[in-house]
């Protein structure tokens, strides 16, 4: 995620047209606080682009391994529950 927020920095003097911003993260933790410092770097950069806001994110906990989100139904329902309101 450092990288991404790097590399889109430039934009912040750019008229940039996104607006709205969503978060889907996975975790080998199961806790909700898992999440809280990648939620809080990417609200930080948010921050910085006043016309951008962070609408939504979605954390998937206990996914360890590589194809194995799947397998976590609430995780996937509730980005698939997200993704409808796009």
């Amino acid at each position: 995620m450092k990288t991404l927020l790097d590399r889109l920095n430039p934009l912040y003097s750019t008229d940039y047209s996104f607006r709205d911003i969503y978060m889907i993260a996975t975790a080998a933790e199961n806790a909700e606080s898992a999440f809280e410092k990648a939620y809080n770097g990417l609200q930080g950069w948010v921050d910085c682009f006043e016309k951008a806001s962070l609408k939504g994110m979605v954390g998937g906990g206990g996914i360890d391994a590589a194809n194995t989100a799947a397998d976590h139904v609430d995780a996937m329902k509730k980005a698939y529950e997200l993704g409808k309101k796009l």
